[in-house]
This record gives C-alpha cells, structure tokens and sequence, in this order.
C-alpha cells in the first residue's frame, strides 16, 4: 500500500459499497483501508485508518453522511471527502457543496465516472503539492470554471455534436423510453462501446437514468431510460 492513497468508504448498499471498492483497488494509486455501513461505525474507523479521501453515502441506517463530513470538519481532519447517493435534490447537493465535498457520484455508480473522480482528485492534489503558487487558469481548472475561450468545445472528446443530436432525434422518432446500449448501437449502426458512450453522456446531462436490471442470471443490464 505503500505511496497510495489511502480511502474509506461510507456505504450501506451491498452492490454499490462492491462496485467503489473493487473500482478504487483496481486504480492502482488508491486503496481502500476501511468499509463502513453506519455513521457511528465510520467515525470510529476514520480514527484508526486516517483516511486522506472518504466516499459518503447520504443516507444511513443510524444517520446522514452529511452530518459525518460536518462532524469530521469541526474536528480539522485533514480529508477530502466524495458524495455517493441517489440523491438529486439540489438543496442537499448545495449543503454538500458547502461542506467542500469534492465530487458527488449519483446511484446508480457507473465505474467510469469512479475513476473519473479519482483522476480528477489526483490532479488537484498533485497540483497543490507541486507548486507553492498557482495562476488564474490552474485555479479555475482546480474549480471546474469552463475555459472563456470561444473556441472551447461544446462537448466532450469522443462525443460529436451532429451524432448526439441525431440520436436524440432517433429516439424521439421511435418514441423509444427505455432502451440499452445494444439496442441503440443497432438502431444508430453504432458498436456497444460507441452508444454507451452516448448514452452516459446524455445520462450526465439528465436526460436519462441508469438503472441496472439484475434478473437475467448472470452480470446485471445496464437499461437506460428517459427522465421527463
């Protein structure tokens, strides 16, 4: 474990508690040290393990995840801490803010967007500790400020613009509400890996929600559907 960060995670979900621990130890510069499922549970390991980075659920059997972050702030431990939740509602995504979480990861949680956040707090700690100062531009990339330049892209890398829209259009036309990544690279001629690309793409925005369909007697389904 030597030279990883060390990580605890906060979670009383059986299938989402696997899906951050097997994520974070494949890493490779992340381990996690502790799992804990209650909130008295996770402040007495967070002593032991000292973790430098906590994933927190929302919702506990005996309390709310935030109020561990608030607890742990109060006592000035040095720790970065990431939401895991299916929670939407923007006033507690806000108090969440306020409490300097660094990321929030809403359930279902796909592996990529793990490995997106774990990426992201290596570059901001890196950042911190490989320089003393820092300009404008490294502050807002720390901030997630999006560039002001007009030649910025309107999406990501791998997401072309004219393709989206017609897929929107495509699934408009057929009146489509839930479908899965297969079923979409058939209709838009695309592989699996292209459409699902997509489709967590447009899942990122909100315009659809991942949900995993366990009964088919092997890995779960991915199925996404459309969000009014």
């Amino acid at each position: 474990m030597k030279n990883k960060t060390r990580v605890m995670i906060l979670e009383d979900d059986i299938r989402a508690s696997y899906t951050l621990e097997s994520t974070i130890n494949h890493h490779g510069k992340f381990q996690v040290v502790t799992v804990t499922e209650t909130c008295r549970e996770a402040l007495d390991q967070f002593k032991l393990y000292t973790p430098e980075l906590v994933f927190v659920d929302i919702t506990l059997p005996d309390g709310n995840g935030l109020d561990v972050i608030r607890k742990l702030r109060t006592e000035n431990e040095s720790c970065h801490f990431i939401m895991t939740t299916a929670i939407r509602d923007t006033v507690v995504v806000e108090k969440a803010v306020q409490l300097g979480v660094i990321d929030y990861l809403v359930k279902p949680i796909r592996m990529s967007r793990v490995n997106q956040a774990l990426d992201d707090y290596l570059k901001s700690i890196e950042t911190f500790r490989n320089q003393t100062t820092v300009d404008q531009a490294s502050i807002d990339t720390l901030l997630g400020k999006s560039p002001t330049s007009h030649s910025r892209r309107r999406t990501p890398k791998g997401i072309d613009t004219s393709t989206l829209e017609r897929l929107r259009q495509r699934i408009n036309e057929l009146g489509l509400t839930e479908f899965s990544a297969e079923e979409v690279g058939q209709i838009m001629d695309f592989s699996r890996i292209t459409a699902r690309r997509y489709l967590e793409y447009l899942e990122s925005e909100g315009t659809l929600k991942l949900e995993l369909d366990y009964n088919t007697g092997g890995r779960p389904r991915r199925i996404y559907k459309m969000l009014s």
